[in-house]
């Protein structure tokens, strides 16, 4: 049964002719489940089925809103929730596959204990570069007191298939979460992450780099609210869009009433290639609280002339330019992710994209 649904609301409404509000998208509503594939479970990892853990941190909330988070709870029947003590040495690395035609889901919790430090790698791909259907995935993160956790998740979908990915996170005293996010793949994808920043002297950290090509269209939806006090969030997004493709970015940064000395930074940089590829952008801070500092900002250009002249005295036309200039904004985002053999995957599936082999070059 399909149903039309709302996805990535914004946090605070602005004038609806912007049409930024949300994304409605038509959702099947029967999902089965994909566990997803560990690749590599380092030692202090612990796996278990579950969708529900002990903690005393908040509950997280969702960025793509509770409809669709309530959607892949329900049809998700297991769930996998990692458990990490101590310092891991090695990355938790986990693949969720997805075959042509599918309608799938996976919810998964992590969950890193008090002082624990560890990385995580989330890889959502397709077994056929053309494949189509959708897939729905959650991911919770909880920090407890004084851990660090780095969260990376690398979209290379086929270029026909539609997906919806949260990852919502809940930061305790003096906790740190550093989150890292690829996107190349699919054809309508919705994502985003919201982070509430509980305990005093957390952190927040995000760096996203995104190709969007042909007619792909990318809805991103980020928050990160500031409960504790001095509280820190950076915020990085950069990307290309080309052809007739469409991005649609919301970022927001929540001082709340109480987290006095918090400081927030967003930036977000768009390459544009294309007359006909649009950009939508609504960057918010809201301020409940007087003694806190916030900068965010966003824009969007094409390659000036001084750009392409000095490409072009060093004997690079505008075409092999744009194709260096977009690869670079997702290889800042790409050398954060601590295995080789997936940013390789990176590279590769950029080079699909251009049709290109850098052996060559």
């Amino acid at each position: 049964m399909e149903k039309e649904m709302q996805i990535n609301p914004i946090t605070y409404l602005t004038w609806h002719w912007m049409k930024i509000n949300s994304d409605t998208i038509s959702v099947n509503m029967n999902l089965t489940e994909n566990k997803g594939t560990d690749v590599h479970i380092p030692e202090g990892v612990t796996v278990t089925n579950g969708k529900e853990i002990k903690t005393k941190l908040n509950e997280p909330v969702y960025s793509i809103g509770d409809e669709a988070a309530n959607l892949i709870k329900e049809n998700a029947k297991d769930g996998k929730i990692y458990t990490i003590k101590g310092t891991l040495k090695e990355p938790l690395i986990i693949r969720l596959e997805s075959d042509d035609g599918v309608n799938e889901c996976t919810h998964q919790i992590i969950h890193a204990l008090e002082g624990s430090k560890g990385q995580v790698i989330i890889v959502s791909s397709s077994k056929d570069k053309t494949a189509g259907g959708m897939t729905a995935l959650l991911t919770k993160v909880y920090l407890e007191d004084n851990s660090e956790l780095q969260v990376s998740k690398v979209q290379l979908l086929g270029s026909n298939m539609n997906q919806i990915d949260e990852t919502a996170s809940v930061c305790g005293e003096n906790a740190h979460m550093d989150f890292v996010q690829v996107e190349l793949g699919g054809s309508h994808i919705d994502t985003g992450f919201h982070s509430t920043l509980l305990g005093n002297l957390s952190k927040y950290t995000s760096h996203m780099g995104y190709l969007c090509s042909n007619e792909q269209y990318l809805d991103t939806n980020q928050t990160v609210v500031h409960k504790g006090k001095k509280t820190n969030c950076k915020m990085f997004t950069d990307g290309t869009i080309k052809d007739k493709s469409t991005k649609v970015y919301r970022g927001t940064i929540d001082m709340v009433r109480g987290c006095s000395g918090s400081t927030g930074d967003e930036l977000e940089n768009t390459l544009n290639l294309s007359p006909l590829a649009l950009e939508k952008s609504a960057p918010i801070i809201l301020c409940g609280e007087d003694d806190i500092s916030a900068e965010h900002g966003s824009t969007i250009g094409k390659l000036s002339n001084e750009i392409l002249f000095y490409f072009n005295a060093h004997g690079i036309n505008q075409a092999m330019a744009e194709e260096l200039l977009s690869k670079a904004k997702i290889t800042s985002a790409a050398v954060k992710i601590p295995n080789q053999e997936i940013q390789k995957e990176i590279g590769d599936y950029l080079n699909e994209i251009y049709g290109s082999d850098d052996t060559d070059e």
